[in-house]
């Protein structure tokens, strides 16, 4: 692309209806175009629990909730959110790899579009890329954006990206002021949508009572079917059920580090440059999807064999042993800590 035709450019629309951790590896990529194309308006169609999400966050100009079991159901649903979208000088910008996607990009009608070799859309775009398998998610989608802006960031060269606003920090300095929670803290994030993918509870509650022991508070966060799992006690404190998942953000961004299984509460503390120790089981970090600075570190079994059983974890283990997580014992968590956060 000649500078002539990027300048003639008004408005840049990414398409990531993915898992809300896919969209959220997408923050860096809008940053990206920001920085590189200020005159343009960068647009996000995302999932509505994505959406309200990443509004007001500042990272894109505008979100658009794509409500695909909702009002945009169906084809003349989606025809008619992307007429709505239709603008001259519309570039797009296409990293989700569904075939409904791909639909939804055709008849958006942009001047330009990039996507990967490996997605539906390729059919519809005027640029298509390798899919870089063996490189971190967010560094891949950075990649569509060079095609874009030409020039190549990395997600570390990208800085810090806000999470949440000064509302939700506020709430939670008066939730974490009213639960008891002394700084300095750790943040322990036990979930996952995936069960296979959860660190047993009693190793997470095992490790909380390790870290409150040195004279640091542990605070859990969570959705609510969380909340009493890790008991509370000195030093501990349960928040599940009662942040959202920007004011979860918000708890992250005042952490000493974070503690989580292959999650989003990993990708809210890799992108706002916390320490984070990532516990992984069925998945592996090679997929893409693991934490990422000088102050990250992986926890896994290495040596199984049955590693990796699924590309997103699953409900119950094949094999019914979960030895990926059962054997992972919380001291080497904390050893793993102690390689990134002095004096815990």
């Amino acid at each position: 692309m000649t500078h002539e035709e990027r300048s003639a450019l008004t408005t840049v629309t990414i398409v990531q209806t993915a898992f809300l951790g896919d969209v959220l590896l997408s923050l860096p990529m809008a940053v990206a175009i920001k920085q590189a194309m200020p005159w343009a308006r960068v647009r996000l169609v995302t999932t509505p629990a994505a959406a309200a999400v990443v509004d007001e966050l500042g990272a894109v100009d505008e979100v658009i909730a794509f409500d695909k079991r909702g009002k945009h159901a169906g084809w003349q649903g989606m025809k008619a959110l992307a007429r709505q979208l239709r603008c001259d000088g519309h570039a797009v910008i296409v990293p989700h790899r569904s075939l409904r996607t791909a639909l939804f990009v055709r008849e958006l009608r942009p001047t330009w579009s990039c996507t990967f070799r490996t997605a539906w859309a390729r059919w519809f775009c005027t640029e298509v890329v390798p899919y870089p398998e063996v490189q971190h998610d967010a560094d891949r989608q950075l990649a569509l954006a060079a095609v874009l802006t030409g020039v190549q960031r990395t997600k570390e060269e990208i800085g810090p990206i806000a999470l949440s606003t000064q509302r939700d920090q506020a709430t939670v300095h008066v939730l974490l002021d009213e639960r008891g929670a002394r700084k300095p803290y750790v943040v322990v994030a036990p979930g996952s949508v995936w069960p296979t993918k959860r660190w047993p509870i009693r190793h997470g509650e095992a490790l909380s009572g390790m870290i409150a022991d040195r004279s640091m508070s542990v605070v859990i966060v969570g959705e609510a079917s969380l909340a009493g799992t890790i008991r509370e006690r000195d030093g501990v404190v349960d928040l599940c059920g009662r942040t959202t998942l920007r004011e979860a953000a918000a708890v992250i961004a005042g952490a000493t580090a974070v503690v989580c299984n292959d999650s989003a509460p990993l990708h809210l503390a890799s992108l706002q440059h916390i320490p984070v120790v990532a516990v992984f089981g069925p998945t592996v970090p090679t997929f893409g999807f693991g934490p990422y600075g000088a102050h990250a570190r992986v926890v896994e079994q290495t040596t199984l064999a049955c590693r990796p059983c699924s590309p997103h974890g699953t409900r119950t283990c094949p094999l019914g042993t979960h030895a990926c997580m059962e054997n992972i014992e919380p001291i080497r968590v904390l050893h793993a800590m102690n390689e990134i956060v002095e004096n815990l």
